[in-house]
């Protein structure tokens, strides 16, 4: 029993049979890349992904044009190896045997993701659910993949070599892949533009860090800084005055954290980029265009401290933005620009999902990298939430601290108010009670009041390693409570209290990059679609828009959009909502019906017989949604007719 065991998986060292042994491996190594590439395309495929955005011709092209990287890198493998065999021949059985470890641990890998995408589906267990001394049992199990993975292959070459006329077929193999290449090239790019690399030369006087602050859910009704009668927000309050510009009545553009986090970086509306719920991702010049990108040649050293469900920036596909993002460091080589540029944005970004789907689960079951429950942070799981909050605060807390010759620009996006339920640990509202409800008041108060604790031991640290006074710093949010359409905070400190003030008519977060852009000296480019509100109060009659996803095509369990529910004209977009002062006019996408509101709290209301009709408010999100590519029913301007 035990002999026949090692018979069957210990590999055995058979003479290697004569003849064109290294065609014979490539050939091996690229079955095994194309099987692979195309069990990772199913999977993407069939569940809620990026994929879900894509046209059909998109996804057939990255079905195609994926495994040509691999091809390539096995190529020049054999070359390699073959010229070693050459001046060396009695090595040639040993330096085939070494070969085909690298088709052998393509497979493995494959084989794993395949284990692990059929036990999490059926039964909710996987690499990533694995914990304790178990996680070890899938070391040992990719490497009797890996074992696995290279008797096939050399069962594969020795049946090759047996075959014969070896040539022919790799000739067609390499006729399809060069008519694959062709087609990328063609076909591949989608016009963005590339990054920007010359380094902007520096002046005597460097410029200031930029901390960009976003709490999860924080609607400005419930902090004290803007007059809530509870005292939630004690150190901005008094930190603020005389010393920030604040924005009375600031606004969010979208009412979920992707769609908000990316308009909020690129300055585009999410109608512009179509990135409204994950997995949707930035697309085309949308992945280049952004207030980091801006930055980078200015020597700014650019870091990405958020949530990896919904407001990671490399997985929302922002290239060439940040260096680092939630302790990913960008890739060094650029080779997913490379890729993105000869093979097309969707395959690069595939590749790279791809990878780090492996890698994430090697590292989680090597016990070197603990596996990151993204989703399950964002659905009600404190325990979760607190920890990697403290994480988040004490990466930022580290790099303020840190000797740096470079200025900072930091995204910091925490959970500490996402809800629907809040933990404190020092509770001052809810000290009595326990929470009973979604969003109870009291509850949602003392996560308001924790968070402006951690905004407190932000500025100690400013002060403490003499940045305060060159940094600037900004507070804003997502989206309001329960993913609310009203105010947000919005305030601005810059060094020295450069700008203090108020901004009285309706500023959103599109107005950020702008700002900051206007204050920095830098040109603002076309394509942000915001103003600076160093210029004073924008007009008051200005719609501010922002997005919903409709629900109806989320599928909740994954927290994903589902393709198969998402249809045309509007696809994952639910609802368009134009705030203009302190009213708002939001047309349901699902019926072509507008309702409107008033917002709570507005300072700056309209008087009597001011603002658009309900009929004039239609037609400016009619406009919009024309202008931004989307087709209208028929029906609704037939409807609008007086």
């Amino acid at each position: 029993m035990k002999s026949s065991f090692f018979k069957r998986w210990i590999p055995r060292f058979q003479a290697v049979p004569e003849g064109p042994t290294w065609v014979a491996l490539w050939i091996a190594a690229v079955a095994a890349a194309v099987f692979c590439l195309a069990m990772e395309w199913v999977f993407f495929a069939t569940k809620p992904s990026f994929m879900t955005v894509l046209t059909g011709w998109e996804r057939v092209q990255i079905l195609m044009l994926s495994p040509l990287p691999l091809i390539a890198v096995s190529a020049a493998g054999c070359v390699f190896l073959g010229g070693i065999a050459r001046r060396i021949p009695r090595a040639r059985g040993a330096l085939v045997r070494i070969g085909m470890l690298w088709p052998g641990l393509i497979l493995a890998s494959s084989f794993l993701l395949m284990l692990d995408n059929f036990t999490y589906t059926l039964f909710r267990m996987g690499v990533q659910t694995s914990a304790g001394i178990w996680r070890y049992g899938y070391v040992a199990v990719f490497g009797l993949f890996w074992i696995g993975g290279w008797r096939l292959g050399m069962g594969m070459l020795r049946g090759l070599l047996a075959r014969g006329k070896l040539g022919r077929l790799a000739a067609g193999i390499a006729c399809v892949g060069a008519v694959c290449g062709g087609l990328g090239l063609v076909l591949g790019t989608d016009g963005a533009a590339g990054p920007i690399d010359e380094e902007v030369p520096q002046g005597e006087n460097p410029l200031p860090n930029v901390l960009l602050l976003t709490p999860d859910g924080v609607s400005a009704e419930h902090l004290s800084v803007y007059g809530y009668e509870r005292d939630t927000t004690p150190f901005v309050r008094t930190h603020s005055a005389g010393r920030a510009l604040i924005c009375e009545n600031g606004f969010a553009n979208a009412t979920t954290s992707g769609g908000s986090i990316a308009s909020l970086l690129t300055g585009k509306l999410p109608t512009t980029t179509r990135l409204y719920y994950p997995p949707e991702i930035l697309m085309g010049s949308d992945a280049y265009e952004h207030l980091p990108g801006i930055l980078r040649p200015y020597g700014y050293e650019n870091v990405d401290i958020s949530c990896r469900q919904n407001a990671d920036a490399f997985d929302l596909n922002m290239l060439h933005s940040f260096h680092e993002a939630n302790g990913r460091l960008e890739n060094s080589g650029g080779w997913p620009q490379a890729a993105g540029r000869w093979l097309g944005m969707p395959t690069a970004y595939f590749l790279k999902s791809s990878g780090e789907r492996l890698l994430d689960r090697l590292l989680h079951a090597a016990g070197v990298k603990e596996f990151e429950a993204a989703y399950d942070e964002v659905v009600d799981k404190q325990e979760l939430t607190l920890d990697y909050d403290a994480r988040r605060l004490e990466r930022l807390l580290g790099l303020i601290r840190s000797d740096r010759r470079r200025p900072l620009f930091a995204h910091v996006h925490l959970l500490w108010t996402h809800g629907p339920s809040f933990y404190s640990p020092n509770p001052v509202f809810s000290e009595k009670g326990q929470q009973q409800e979604p969003f109870e008041r009291d509850f949602y108060d003392d996560a308001i009041l924790d968070a402006d604790g951690v905004l407190a031991k932000i500025a100690e640290a400013l002060a403490s390693s003499k940045q305060l006074d060159r940094t600037i710093v900004v507070l804003s949010s997502d989206h309001g409570r329960q993913w609310g359409s009203g105010r947000i905070p919005l305030i601005f400190w810059f060094p020295g209290g450069a700008h203090a003030g108020r901004i009285r008519t309706n500023a959103q977060n599109l107005d950020v990059a702008p700002t900051l852009l206007d204050y920095l000296g830098i040109p603002k480019p076309e394509w942000m679609e915001g103003v600076s509100l160093l210029a004073g109060d924008p007009p008051a009659d200005r719609p501010v828009f922002n997005t919903a996803a409709n629900s109806g095509v989320v599928d909740f369990e994954t927290g994903l959009v589902d393709s198969s529910r998402s249809k045309p004209p509007f696809y994952s977009l639910g609802r368009l909502t134009a705030t203009i002062a302190n009213r708002t006019f939001a047309l349901d996408l699902n019926t072509g019906n507008v309702a409107t509101g008033v917002v709570a709290g507005h300072t700056q209301p309209l008087g009597e017989g001011q603002g658009p009709s309900l009929a004039e408010a239609r037609e400016i999100l009619f406009r919009h949604l024309e202008a931004s590519g989307y087709a209208l029913p028929a029906s609704w301007r037939k409807a609008a007719q007086p």
